[in-house]
């Protein structure tokens, strides 16, 4: 095929867009038919997949995912900065120049222009304003745009060597208005459209550079703004949405909202318990998100509703010219849990479907067009996205990895399929019994200041006093992954055709704070503690079919025996395929705290002074030694002091309870007590010190 016929290929993305979750109420989902026309004309006009997700979580390791093609044990990326890291962050890993291809390096070297605008968030490109030292702005927070600053993004072209032209930045992304989606998605559209009027003039007027046809990722914020809650709710002036005749209908609470998660892998509790401190005060940001509830999940659609205006201009713009066959996906970095199981937000430590699943949408425009339809029972993945984008190009994937092959030192072949027929065949025969593999290991909390955003917003990054540091999930496995896969009879006489999710989260030494010595077990306000041992596994299994809302952990379900051992068998296969070993290692770099922290790692002298008391008077005695017994079926009396400071900054008294699960937490007088017993069946340990609790001979 002559590169002149070949098609244009357009990529729509959003941020922390979910899939349409099958608890939706059929009033919002009349609001969705009615307001959201950007998203409609997709869903009337291409095939929509239904099962498909992200290959990981969150911002930053799902993207170079989607745009490599490659998992993030291959890619590099694993973290993402904003709560824990900042940009510079010893443990924060960006996508590294000349190791991975990009989809705009693929595209090149088939002959096609590639251009990027919007949210990048795969390595730092940000230029920097010498005047500041802080990236360079390109637009107001009232959106005026700064065209000195975007010439200069121009002219610098900081994509290039990630196979892209046309990027300006700064990212947006973290606090500041002038970065939110509210303002930089028009922005956004106006620059592509721009650009898009730009080249069908150049092709309507014979100009030989523009016959080329070229690939263009359009990437816009919103509903992203949902991350900023907190401020909007304290900071009411500098909100800017405004109440609508559009607004959506009140969302109805998920139907997971108070699950206890008691039979769910134990960092997701933990990182309940401990996600509101990187914002600031624990219990104050706590509060906010449960007392604004309604506005929380009513304000997260409205977002939608703020960036489908921008994408539908841009897809308007895109279908005016009618010269060249253009192929057009739309899609998500990834979802959001929105305060499902149990109160959970964002998208850490955990795999579920309003995290992972995502919109997956293909239109094809010109002479073939295609036609509304649905793939429903096929799960598919972000890592698909190239070789499907190659393959409706009329591009041989084979013959460009020979090109490429040389340039990058970490060239694999890609795990992703062909969606293409799928397109013709929603039940194509090759894809029945098909798994997708994804995986996380985004400790998000984690970094070298443990500063909350309102500690760096006082100038107190280096050194944050207690109540504005950030609480790291104590003592719990930071890495998840899971496929999804249909099971039919004929795998498991006993089950009927139906889909399956099996998650594992575990523990790695090569990915801890201190790579294969120790890791940070809890960072509370009896200072830091490490680990030296490893987390045992702990797993989910999910009949998605009967219980697409995912509230039943079946792993430990006798009847279900035979496809847990499946599912772990299926599970350690799609690993093996889909994470090809590095040519070069990439190892983890150690946690590097500020000077001003390393003076004060001994616990405050009252807290000393308070411990010495209790052990004067027998309540605490020293116990040092291991003690592991088996107490299936029994309760573990505890008897120790909390791990949080009172609002007069002293460390809270001597408390008695009971506990019979392996983590859990709960409220006193105000206070947050958390408590952790990792191998389930042994003596409760306090994750701030790592020891067991205390116990007497009548335990």
């Amino acid at each position: 095929m002559n590169n002149a016929n070949r098609p244009d290929v357009i990529i729509f993305m959003t941020d922390e867009e979910r899939a349409i979750p099958s608890y939706e109420t059929p009033e919002v989902l009349e609001w969705r038919n009615k307001v959201l026309k950007g998203r409609n004309w997709f869903k009337e006009n291409g095939v929509s997949f239904n099962r498909h997700y992200t290959g990981s979580l969150a911002c930053v390791p799902s993207r170079p995912t989607l745009f490599t093609g490659q998992f993030p044990d291959v890619h590099g990326v694993t973290q993402t900065n904003g709560l824990g890291k900042d940009e510079y962050d010893s443990r924060m890993r960006w996508l590294l120049p000349r190791e991975v291809p990009t989809i705009g390096h693929w595209f090149r070297a088939a002959g096609y222009d590639t251009h990027y605008d919007g949210k990048w968030h795969i390595s730092h490109a940000d230029l920097i304003d010498e005047a500041t030292g802080k990236p360079l702005a390109t637009n107001t927070s009232d959106g005026t745009v700064l065209q000195d600053a975007v010439d200069h993004y121009l002219a610098k072209n900081p994509l290039n060597e990630y196979g892209f032209s046309g990027w300006v930045g700064p990212e947006p992304h973290g606090a500041p208005i002038a970065n939110t989606g509210f303002i930089r998605d028009p922005l956004i559209a106006d620059r592509t459209v721009k650009w898009l009027e730009e080249r069908y003039l150049k092709r309507s007027l014979g100009d030989k550079d523009a016959q080329k046809p070229f690939l263009l990722v359009v990437s816009f914020v919103n509903p992203h703004d949902i991350v900023l809650l907190p401020i909007f709710i304290r900071r009411p002036d500098i909100n800017p949405i405004t109440p609508s005749e559009l607004d959506p209908p009140d969302i109805p609470i998920p139907p997971t909202r108070y699950e206890d998660l008691s039979t769910k892998p134990a960092a997701q509790i933990a990182y309940k318990n401990s996600y509101y401190s990187g914002y600031g005060p624990q219990r104050v940001v706590q509060g906010v998100y449960e007392n604004n509830e309604q506005e929380y999940r009513n304000l997260y659609y409205r977002l939608h509703l703020e960036v489908d205006g921008p994408l539908e201009r841009v897809r308007k713009a895109l279908t005016v010219d009618n010269s060249r066959e253009k192929v057009i996906f739309r899609t998500s970095d990834h979802g959001d849990l929105l305060g499902a199981h149990g109160g959970l937000h964002q998208k850490w430590f955990n795999l579920y479907d309003e995290a992972t699943r995502v919109p997956f949408e293909v239109v094809k425009c010109g002479n073939e067009i295609s036609h509304k339809g649905i793939v429903d029972s096929v799960p598919t993945s972000h890592v698909d996205l190239i070789p499907t984008a190659l393959a409706l190009a009329g591009l041989d994937q084979h013959e460009l990895g020979q090109h490429l092959a040389p340039l990058f030192s970490e060239f694999h072949p890609l795990p992703g399929k062909d969606l293409s027929p799928l397109l013709i065949n929603p039940e194509t025969e090759e894809f029945k019994n098909r798994a997708i593999y994804f995986m996380t290991r985004d400790n998000m909390l984690e970094g070298d200041t443990l500063a909350s955003g309102m500690a760096r917003g006082l100038g107190k990054a280096d050194n944050p006093p207690r109540t504005l540091k950030i609480q790291v999930p104590p003592h719990v496995s930071t890495n998840f992954e899971g496929i999804v896969v249909g099971i039919t009879g004929s795998e498991i006489p006993k089950i009927n055709d139906s889909l399956w999710k099996i998650t594992r989260a575990h523990d790695d030494p090569e990915t801890w704070t201190i790579p294969n010595e120790a890791n940070l077990s809890s960072s509370g306000a009896m200072g830091e503690t490490y680990r030296t041992e490893t987390i045992p596994d702990q797993y989910e299994l999910y009949d998605l079919t009967n219980d697409p809302i995912e509230s039943v952990n079946l792993c430990n379900e006798p009847k279900v025996e035979e496809v847990f051992d499946y599912m772990k068998r299926r599970l350690n296969e799609e690993r093996l395929h889909s994470l090809p070993k590095r040519n070069n290692p990439r190892p983890y770099a150690k946690r590097k705290p500020p000077d001003a922290q390393l003076a004060g790692q001994r616990p405050p002298a009252l807290v000393m002074g308070l411990r010495a008391l209790l052990r004067k008077a027998g309540m605490h005695p020293e116990d040092t030694e291991e003690f592991e017994k088996d107490v299936s079926g029994k309760k573990a009396l505890i008897v120790c002091t909390n791990t949080d400071q009172m609002s007069n900054g002293k460390p809270t008294g001597v408390f008695a309870s009971e506990m019979t699960v392996p983590y859990y937490i709960w409220n006193d007088a105000g206070m947050s007590v958390d408590l952790a017993s990792p191998l389930g069946g042994v003596i409760p340990v306090d994750p701030q010190s790592y020891r067991p609790v205390v116990r007497t001979h009548h335990d």
